[in-house]
């Protein structure tokens, strides 16, 4: 006998099991209650697990031991409930559905694909994975819902070309995707969801409304009592689904021996839940500007309903004032989900094809059609580094695998680097993010670095996200090649206070010489040449350089003090001008006094432009020992003129750069002083002891 499959939606009020049957189509599977959708409602009392319909019908009057909703607390590791963890929860619905759908069956069953929303994570679908596992099945995939659905829905109405937008309303969770059929391919193009907004919300708005109107009415609070609250929640959600078709409702209560009705039109209930309409129009909007390029609502063929919840009118009434498309409601809004995950399972899962009924040929045997589904990273997958503003390191987000990349995906970042001398090992979490401000730490590795490693070593990161979700890292020193040994830890936040000492800024003061030979277009080129060099150094920085201006003619003079923007030194050195003799000695002095008297730890340098000979070689000598014993470097471009000397700007300046005439300057000075600075400063990990 050919193993039976299961294609399971595991929901957050209601779970769904589903099967392909010998005909070729998908069948929805009764629990032990003849009903096809389980409740997913667990109650744990005194060691024993109930699930399903039981459960749920005592949600209140045992709230303390009844445990719902657990689909949204999945990737939360650290949560327990009665001793249990949200994976252990999702295990014992699963173990509830293997039960009934082996006894619907007759046989025992060991496989499956269960599906999960659009937007979970990757340690959210590792849980729903695991949770799988540990209910007795292998699992073959995890496949996001709108694509069970639409390929569900697609098999007899999309057409080749077509792009749908899968609208998913659960009692829970809502999301929104769009994807493409071309060429027998489903292509997801874009996602974006809410796990915090579903039709439960819609009850409990009506719930705390009947509520107060009772209270107002009996001066009695019916919520004090959890068997009359029980018994009115379980009104308040079959009052939701009348008001599908009908004007107005009447909740009957009964509180204290009191009788009490109250009468809810369809406009307040609708009023009262507005809001959460408009919150997933926003999010329908917002999903095409994600998709790339961009979608408009004209290139989208079909909006596809599923969930329960799209039951409600203002559902479709919203869709179509927003995009004048009329949805598409089927009548397994409940369940295509598990029916598009019962295909999947038929199909060849693990090469990534699913096997679609399209009818009968003449013989009355089923035709088969393969269909490729594309998996993409439904969120930016990168890691955390050092990045440096205004001379401050801050923790930023840096991204790896970008969003919407299709998976299986293996991406390389080369522009991260050792902070600082001794630096023992330095720290990769992985991390899922988007702008929306979803921010999820999924591992953490460390990477033990070379003992000679000097500061600004390249390092370069791998992420490598394979077709079942799992990630692995790598990374590699760049100037040994070697890759480097590591070991999984907690994720800690890096001491700010204590990078900042151990990483230095780098201060570069330019001394401009402006003696009487620098007059001309020289002076220009020369000026102009220095701009486009600190350009540059700012851009290769990371927010950790600073640069001023001295300049030095009859006179030495501070133009621009030390500034992390290149406007200041835009501004400052547009007005300057030739001025007399060559006073080298006072425009070192007063780079130095500039350097010093910041205060802070730093990498120091003067960078000199001359094209001449000081008026007092010696002093100037002295000047120049003097800031090299406060430890700060002196690098010299000379402009070959009669007057300039290489010989002595060598005995003074540790790198050095003769140029034929001022128009070279662009090309040598920046040249000159990134060799000098020896720490990267772009992307820095960090690992401090």
């Amino acid at each position: 006998m050919e193993d039976i499959l299961l294609g399971i939606d595991l929901g957050t009020t209601y779970s769904v099991a589903a099967f392909v049957n010998e005909s070729g189509i998908p069948v929805l599977i009764e629990n032990s209650e003849g009903k096809a959708l389980t409740p997913s409602v667990v109650l744990i009392e005194d060691g024993d697990v109930t699930v399903g319909e039981p459960a749920l019908n005592q949600a209140i009057l045992k709230k303390d031991k009844v445990i719902r909703w657990i689909k949204r607390d999945i990737g939360d590791d650290e949560y327990r409930f009665q001793g249990l963890n949200p994976v252990e929860i999702s295990a014992e619905i699963l173990k509830k559905l293997k039960m009934d759908a082996e006894l619907f069956l007759s046989q025992s069953l060991s496989k499956a694909v269960i599906t999960c929303p659009a937007y979970f994570a990757a340690h959210e679908v590792t849980n729903t994975r695991r949770a799988g596992e540990i209910a007795g099945f292998e699992v073959m995939e995890i496949v996001r819902e709108p694509v069970a659905a639409a390929i569900y829905y697609g098999i007899q109405h999309l057409n080749d070309g077509e792009k749908v937008l899968v609208y998913d309303l659960g009692g829970g969770t809502f999301d929104a995707t769009v994807l493409e059929l071309r060429d027998d391919v489903y292509r997801p193009l874009a996602t974006l969801g809410d796990r915090y907004l579903g039709g439960h919300d819609w009850t409990s708005d009506l719930l705390a409304y009947v509520s107060e109107e009772l209270s107002r009415t009996l001066g009695v609070d019916p919520r004090d009592d959890p068997v009359v609250y029980q018994t009115l929640y379980e009104r308040c959600e079959s009052a939701k689904r009348d008001l599908v078709r009908l004007e107005a409702v009447t909740i009957l209560c009964h509180v204290q021996g009191r009788a009490c009705q109250v009468e809810v039109p369809r406009q307040t209930f609708e009023e009262l839940t507005e809001g959460y309409i408009e919150r997933t129009i926003e999010v329908c909007q917002s999903v095409l500007t994600k998709a790339d390029p961009s979608l408009t609502w004209d290139e989208i063929a079909k909006i596809l309903l599923v969930g329960g919840s799209t039951r409600l009118r203002r559902v479709s009434e919203a869709l179509i004032e927003t995009t004048g498309i009329t949805p598409v409601r089927t009548g397994e809004v409940d369940t295509m989900v598990a029916l598009g995950a019962a295909i999947l399972a038929k199909g060849s899962v693990r090469s990534r094809h699913a096997i679609m009924a399209v009818g009968h040929d003449v013989s009355g045997h089923t035709q088969i059609t393969p269909v490729l589904v594309e998996r993409r990273c439904p969120r930016h997958l990168g890691t955390r580094v050092l990045a440096w503003k205004n001379g401050k390191p801050e923790v930023v987000n840096s991204v790896i695998i970008p969003y919407g990349s299709l998976l299986p995906a293996e991406e390389t970042r080369g522009d991260y680097a050792i902070g600082y001398a001794g630096q023992p090992f330095f720290d990769v979490p992985i991390i899922e993010f988007d702008e929306y401000g979803e921010d999820v730490i999924l591992e953490t590795y460390r990477f033990s670095c070379r003992s000679d490693a000097a500061p600004g070593t390249g390092i370069a990161v791998t992420f490598i996200y394979n077709q079942s979700g799992e990630i692995k890292v790598n990374a590699r020193d760049l100037t040994s090649g070697e890759l480097l040994r590591d070991e999984l830890v907690k994720y800690q936040e890096p001491d700010l206070n204590k990078v900042e000492h151990l990483v230095r800024r780098r201060d570069l003061i330019f001394a401009l010489d402006i003696s009487g030979s620098m007059a001309g277009d020289k002076l220009e080129d020369a000026k102009r040449a220095l701009l486009e060099t600190a350009e540059k150094l700012y851009q290769g920085g990371g927010g950790m350089f600073r640069a001023g201006i001295v300049t030095f003619g009859s006179e030495a003079n501070s133009v621009c003090s030390l500034t992390y923007s290149i406007e200041d030194l835009r501004q400052a050195i547009g007005p300057v001008s030739v001025s007399g003799s060559t006073k080298m000695n006072e425009g070192i002095k007063r780079a130095t006094a500039i350097l010093l008297g910041s205060g802070e730890e730093a990498m120091r340098e003067i960078a000199m432009v001359t094209d001449g000979m000081p008026d007092d070689q010696s002093s100037t000598l002295a000047a120049a020992e003097n800031a090299k014993k406060a430890g700060i470097r002196i690098s010299a471009a000379g402009i070959n003129s009669h007057d300039v000397d290489e010989a002595f700007l060598r005995r003074f300046a540790e790198n050095v750069q003769i140029v034929a005439s001022a128009g070279q300057l662009s090309q040598a000075l920046p040249n000159l002083l990134m060799q000098s600075g020896s720490e990267k400063r772009t992307a820095i990990t960090w690992g401090t002891p």
